[in-house]
């Protein structure tokens, strides 16, 4: 599913213009990016949680080239998923 679909998906299920739900989703995902860029956690219950991370700088290799190389550090986010988000994918009880 793309962010249209997703869009879709909203406005027909909330009853709500289509213009509405995308400003509704871009609202929410520039809020999201916002909060991880200061490095605060955003919790979804029932989702799960996207945590902000530091990784470490660490060897790899070029795959062209066959070299080692060394990827920088930066920052990146880690998910954990719900156990209601777990129970759903593997056991297909959506409500």
């Amino acid at each position: 599913m793309n962010k249209n679909q997703l869009a879709q998906e909203l406005a027909v299920s909330e009853k709500i213009h289509l213009s509405t739900a995308f400003k509704a989703i871009d609202g929410v995902l520039r809020i999201i990016k916002h909060t991880l860029a200061k490095g605060e956690d955003v919790a979804l219950r029932g989702f799960g949680t996207l945590s902000p991370v530091q990784r470490e700088e660490r060897p790899g290799i070029n795959f062209t080239t066959k070299e080692p190389i060394v990827l920088p550090a930066q920052r990146s986010v880690r998910f954990k998923i719900s156990q209601e988000l777990k129970n759903i994918m593997n056991h297909g009880n959506v409500d």
